[in-house]
């Protein structure tokens, strides 16, 4: 299924943080850099987009919320690359 990004609210918050969530998972390499493959939660590319994932905050004028823990991080990234190897190559 390909479903591509395109928010229709007007909120500026959430099209911040679902942009950079978005950037993030898109960033993440399917190959680890000592060629790991797939890439595993023990990598540091792994690790790395975990924590840049629960660093995303939703940034309101008062307070900044941190809503992706690293439960929602890893599930996160593991779709990614469940969904990144599975797609055919065009």
């Amino acid at each position: 299924m390909s479903l591509r990004l395109k928010t229709k609210s007007y909120s500026m918050v959430f099209n911040f943080w679902a942009t950079k969530v978005d950037n993030i998972l898109s960033q993440i390499p399917l190959v680890s850099v000592d060629g790991h493959m797939p890439l595993e939660y023990s990598d540091d590319e792994y690790q790395s987009a975990m924590k840049q994932l629960q660093q995303c905050a939703l940034r309101f004028d008062d307070i900044p919320m941190y809503p992706i823990n690293e439960e929602i991080a890893r599930r996160l990234i593991d779709d990614q690359l469940k969904e990144a190897n599975d797609r055919p190559y065009n």
